[in-house]
């Protein structure tokens, strides 16, 4: 499981009101794609700090954390928030994880469901 190292909250998850265009991203985080030599607790601690960050953080703030063997870390910032054509509350992120030395970045949407969790998009 991830254990966090620092939330600084700067706002409320969203502020908007209005429909608006998503910011461009590339696709859904592809984790398998950094993952060479994670298991699926690893994957799982990932997802479980995403959710953190896209529910307690705010707009421009990060999320530093580790998992407890400390083999993978990684920082996420959700950059903005926005409401979708459907209503539904997205965040546009930015993650970057860290194997050792080997670090990657991607970037992704995701919109909340109307029974609380988030969805990757793309």
């Amino acid at each position: 499981m991830a254990a966090a190292q620092e939330v600084r909250p700067a706002q409320p998850p969203c502020s908007c009101s209005l429909p608006q265009e998503a910011p461009s991203a590339s696709p859904r985080p592809k984790l398998a794609d950094h993952s060479q030599g994670l298991d699926d607790h690893d994957e799982i601690a990932t997802l479980d700090a995403i959710r953190v960050a896209l529910s307690e953080v705010g707009d421009g703030s990060t999320y530093v954390w580790h998992t407890r063997n400390g083999r993978l870390s990684g920082v996420i910032q959700p950059t903005a928030s926005f409401k979708d054509t459907a209503g539904r509350v997205c965040r546009h992120i930015v993650l970057v994880l860290t194997t050792g030395v080997r670090s990657g970045r991607v970037e992704g949407v995701a919109c909340r469901l109307t029974d609380g969790r988030w969805q990757l998009e793309g």
